[in-house]
């Protein structure tokens, strides 16, 4: 009797001894994966990411960048790290507190849009919103930009298809020409969207007149200069050809739209605006376009309906409720 209560003190002497040794062995795992987290392009990680692009282009997509990747990177002229890695996530959040006080050194901004996933699996509810939030940053993106994840793998990817979706060019990332041609068409759209916002249209079109792409940026800016200037046949022209390009292209899909506003044929603009909003449901100038369609057709309740949505998008936005105005008017 006393032998086997000497025994079963053994063992639980022995248990006492296993149960700290066995935490502290898992505490020194979680420690060492997590020192390891913290180097992507160590020989643990290296071989799961995908490495740079061979050419950077306007928007270039990868794994997170050390300091070897932010030297490339500055001799292709980005301007914008943009970040997909989460704050939430501890070792992410180290890692963008690493590449924001690595980017002023190189001339860079970082950008963060947090999408915590683990093997491609969403863990926070925000991730489409923040997905979006990143589509529209690259939407109006006035220089090289290079946007990554952890692995350069899976976020990365999410956001660049819609980027497709959103009517941004597949040159931006997959350039089919010469790294010279590129940079040159690249400079030329860089002056041509800030001529744009400058409201110099003729210029515009004197900077782009060179380029025969028929490029969705090309006929973007091309279509609106002419819409600007009154010129709505070469306007329909140069949205038609990006559409030639891309069929289901949103920013050409919309400049149509208002061109068969301006000549008159409400039905047609409804085609175009409607296609727009099956793939950008709450895209503020589809929707000003749809409702002008149906103000135009004397369907002045669809109207009103479409311009108060666009208000609850944009309260500041007067033209739409100029209007909402004259669709309530009797």
């Amino acid at each position: 009797m006393a032998q086997g209560h000497a025994s079963t003190l053994a063992k639980l002497a022995r248990l006492w001894v296993l149960i700290p040794a066995f935490l502290l062995l898992l505490l020194l795992a979680g420690g060492l994966g997590y020192l390891i987290l913290l180097r992507p392009r160590s020989i643990f990680m290296r071989w799961a990411q995908t490495e740079l692009p061979d050419q950077i282009t306007m928007i270039s997509i990868g794994p997170y960048p050390e300091d070897r990747e932010f030297q490339v990177l500055k001799k292709a002229k980005v301007k914008y790290i943009v970040s997909l890695l989460d704050p939430r996530l501890p070792y992410e959040k180290e890692l963008i507190e690493r590449e924001e006080a690595l980017a002023p050194k190189y001339q860079m901004t970082v950008k963060v849009f947090p999408m915590a996933s683990i093997f491609d699996r969403q863990i926070f509810p925000d991730y489409l919103e923040q997905q979006q939030k990143a589509v529209d940053f690259f939407k109006n993106l006035d220089g090289p930009a290079y946007m990554h994840c952890y692995l350069g793998k899976h976020r990365v990817i999410h956001v660049r298809d819609e980027l497709v979706r959103a009517g941004v060019p597949r040159r931006y990332w997959t350039p089919a020409s010469s790294s010279q041609e590129y940079w040159d068409l690249v400079n030329r759209l860089d002056r041509a969207r800030e001529l744009f916002r400058q409201k110099d249209y003729a210029k515009v079109l004197e900077i782009l007149a060179p380029v025969t792409a028929k490029d969705v940026d090309i006929t973007h800016y091309r279509g609106w200069s002419h819409y600007r200037l009154g010129m709505m046949e070469e306007a329909m022209e140069d949205f038609r050809q990006g559409l030639e390009v891309d069929p289901t292209n949103p920013r050409n899909l919309l400049g149509s739209g208002y061109c068969y506003l301006r000549g008159g044929q409400p039905v047609m603009a409804q085609r175009q605006f409607s296609a727009v909003l099956e793939q950008l449901p709450e895209e503020p100038g589809a929707l000003t376009g749809l409702g002008l369609a149906h103000l135009g057709l004397g369907n002045k309740a669809a109207a009103a309906q479409l311009f108060r949505r666009v208000l609850e998008k944009e309260p500041d936005n007067e033209e739409a409720r100029k209007y909402l105005q004259q669709a309530e008017a009797p």
